[in-house]
Formats: structure tokens, sequence, C-alpha cells
């Protein structure tokens, strides 16, 4: 470590990205801030120590970063609660109108695989642990992520996958995302042993079973 206690820079010629690609760049830097923010907390990362983790100048990391917030708003948004954009390219979008309980099924199980990287599981602890919770960068990806399984129950109300009186949409939203949320703040962080969080997976996957057999038609399927 150097004399500010945070780790030695890696062993590359100061201002040169290990990859000439500015969005490889941008990637390399958030990781690494995440990790750092992990060990030593927000305020005990400084802007030279993420820029000297991957072996570039300040001058270059502000050239993608205004500041160290801006820095955490990315980790929050590449590994945040509404960071797994890549699950909805992987999985089928017909399903949402052909089977929507599937679609739930497969879309939380690849938020979950992706939730249990180690990034992910960092910036959870991280959160946690700095009292982040009330951040706005952390509120913005929660309301996010609520917004998009409220438009979901939306279109499966109006076309009859749900009864009508289960709604409105957002109250259904708020009722399957809530135990989600929960189960990856309190299971799916740094700290947590493989046991832990293949169980955590396992019961949200079940929370996704049970909210679908009480909440669809259970013959809307077959009268499609």
């Amino acid at each position: 470590m150097d004399e500010t206690g945070q780790d030695a820079p890696a062993r590359r010629r100061p201002g040169r990205p290990r990859k000439a690609v500015a969005g490889d760049t941008k990637e390399e830097l958030t990781r690494a801030a995440v990790r750092l923010f992990a060990r030593h907390g927000f305020a005990g990362t400084s802007i030279r120590a993420i820029a000297r983790q991957v072996g570039l100048s300040e001058s270059v990391l502000y050239a993608h970063f205004k500041n160290k917030q801006a820095i955490f708003d990315a980790a929050m948004a590449r590994y945040g609660p509404q960071s797994s954009t890549g699950v909805l390219d992987a999985v089928d979008s017909g399903l949402a109108e052909t089977d929507p309980p599937r679609f739930l099924t497969e879309l939380v199980g690849g938020f979950l695989e992706d939730w249990d990287r180690e990034e992910s599981r960092l910036l959870i602890s991280l959160v946690a642990r700095d009292g982040l919770l009330h951040s706005g960068a952390l509120r913005v990806a929660l309301a996010g992520m609520r917004d998009y399984a409220a438009g979901l129950f939306a279109g499966w109300l109006a076309a009859e996958w749900i009864p009508e009186h289960l709604g409105p949409a957002d109250r259904l939203a708020f009722s399957f995302t809530g135990p989600i949320g929960l189960a990856r703040v309190l299971h799916l962080h740094a700290e947590a042993g493989p046991a832990e969080r293949a169980q955590a997976r396992a019961d949200v996957l079940q929370h996704v079973e049970l909210f679908t057999q009480a909440v669809f038609y259970t013959d809307r399927k077959e009268n499609t």
C-alpha cells in the first residue's frame, strides 16, 4: 500500500490506459472504484487511488468522470438494482405476452445471476456499510426497477392475465419486487458465503413461483 493506506498502483506507465477503447477504460475505472470503495469506504477512497489502481493519471480519469460522486453513480448504474440490462436481452420478450409467469421466472433468474457477481456484491456491501441506502443514485435505480415492473403488470392487467381486483399495477410491482430487493441486500453481499447466496437465490425463485401462482389466472394460458 502507498502512504495513504490505499492499494499500491498497478505497474503501468501513468496516463496510459490498459485498453485503447474509451468504454473499456471507463469500465476498468468503475470496477476498480467499486473494489476500493468496498475496502476503504467512499470517503476513504481518493480520485488518485482510483486512477493509480488501473495505471492512469488523474487527468485521464477526469476525462471520463467529473468527480468521485460521478464514479459512484456510474458504479450504481452498472452494478446496482437496475444494472442488468443484458438480462432483458437474454430473455425471450415474447414470453411476456404468451407466458408471463415463465417470463418473470427467467427474468428474475437472470438478475440473480448478475447480482451474484463479485462487483455487484461489493457494491451492495458498500451501500449498506457506508450509509448510502438513501443515496439519490440508489433511489433512482430502485424507482426505475419498480417502474419497469409496474409497466409489465399494467400490461398484464389490461390483457386480463391478472384479475382486476388485484391491481393497481404499482401495488403488484411493489409486492413482487420488495422481497427480491430485500434478499439482495441481506444475502447477496460481499461477506455472504456460497451456501447463503444459493439459499437466497432459491428463496427468491420460490417467491416468484408462489407470487405468479397467486396472481395470474391459472387457465389464461390454455384459453389463449
